[in-house]
């Protein structure tokens, strides 16, 4: 993180990953040539994933190649970048240039560096020491970036939007800093604001392009702009087309300008993508549920349970999305199922009551009320609808 200036870089620990085993010696001995000594290797992304989280872990820069088996070097940026402790290590994609346009157009999260293959000492030693002056001992620009992010990581908006502004007047034209600083105008509903970012970071930017694609999909369908929306996520998933969630928001597009059979298809491939993901979010199910898809999202439902806290979560939120729908019968069966599991859970036994007094059963309804009032007599929600409920019978 930035001001770790009292570990000096030459014993900062590299982590290199690649499969060619002639490679990875080559780099390994290029990086002791120029003072690195503390080195340890990995021969795909998913080996090098588990030494990065390894209790005793010091990695401080990785350098990866790109095409690699079982996990390539996208996919372990992928899992830097959404990690909670890791995401903010410099990372140094080590290519062909055959893989360039690839990388620039399908890579959606930053890549401090890139090598091209044959990979040369001076031009090592270059990348490495930006990549390290950036992460550890920034200019004002980039700790400011690096602050913009962190607040936007943590959900500090403002803060962000502030540590960013100051980042744009410091360096202007910078994709990274549109493309956070739209993401978070975007958090507080500076709607325009965060879309003429967007489209700066489009304009300005390759690693950024589709992510920023996305954004603006986002702030489009806020506007209830489909015809928008529709265009850039179509422009997203010809770049990027193995993103099951992209498919999935536009099969919403497609089935908001009526087209049902494009959000069906649309949906398909979605689902087609995503089968190997073991635990997939709600949409699916409510997406699946649209279009009369009930054993499909039954079976994600089943997919995405773990434990007893898990299938809780997900059977009240399965509860709430079919009696939004008037499925009352199936509202009612996953709230049962939930309720056997904990019959004390405040939230449940709320929910369930509401379903209730939907289907007019202000009795059951009330039992289920005073259990949540016995477990917080505080709740304001329990409360507010006995009163409701008081007042209709009075009536």
């Amino acid at each position: 993180m930035p001001g770790e200036r009292g570990l000096s870089h030459k014993n900062y620990t590299f982590l290199v990953v690649e499969d060619n085993i002639s490679t990875l010696t080559m780099i390994v001995n290029m990086l002791a040539n120029l003072g690195y000594k503390n080195v340890i290797t990995a021969r795909n992304g998913k080996d090098a994933w588990e030494k990065i989280q390894a209790p005793e872990s010091k990695v401080k820069i990785v350098l990866s190649d790109m095409l690699m088996p079982e996990e390539d070097g996208l996919q372990l940026l992928q899992r830097i970048r959404n990690s909670e402790k890791h995401w903010h290590l410099p990372f140094i994609m080590v290519t062909c240039v055959d893989d360039m346009n690839r990388i620039m157009s399908v890579t959606e999260e930053h890549i401090d560096a890139y090598l091209v293959k044959p990979v040369t000492e001076t031009v090592l030693r270059q990348k490495i020491y930006s990549a390290i002056k950036k992460a550890y001992d920034p200019d004002p620009y980039h700790r400011a970036l690096f602050a913009g992010k962190k607040y936007l990581r943590e959900g500090q908006h403002e803060s962000a939007i502030q540590a960013l502004t100051e980042a744009r007047i410091l360096q202007p034209r910078q994709s990274a800093t549109y493309f956070h600083l739209a993401q978070a105008m975007e958090m507080v509903g500076r709607i325009d604001e965060a879309e003429e970012n967007y489209k700066l970071c489009k304009d300005s930017s390759n690693d950024l392009y589709v992510r920023s694609l996305d954004g603006l999909a986002r702030i489009y369908q806020r506007k209830g702009d489909h015809v928008n929306a529709l265009e850039v996520l179509k422009k997203a998933i010809a770049i990027s087309p193995n993103t099951p969630d992209r498919h999935l928001d536009l099969s919403g597009q497609f089935k908001a300008v009526g087209n049902t059979g494009e959000a069906k298809a649309s949906l398909a491939t979605a689902l087609k993508l995503s089968k190997k993901t073991a635990k997939l979010s709600p949409r699916y199910i409510e997406a699946c549920l649209d279009f009369g898809m009930d054993t499909e999202a039954e079976t994600i439902m089943h997919r995405s349970m773990g434990g007893d806290k898990e299938d809780i979560a997900l059977l009240n939120q399965m509860g709430i999305v079919c009696r939004h729908r008037r499925e009352y019968e199936r509202a009612q069966k996953y709230y049962k199922r939930a309720l056997q599991i904990a019959p004390d859970d405040e939230s449940l036994n709320y929910n369930y009551a509401v379903l209730l007094v939907d289907l007019k059963d202000y009795k059951a309804a009330r039992s289920y009320l005073y259990h949540v009032l016995r477990q917080n007599p505080e709740s304001e929600n329990a409360m507010t609808l006995i009163i409701t409920l008081d007042k209709r019978e009075a009536y």
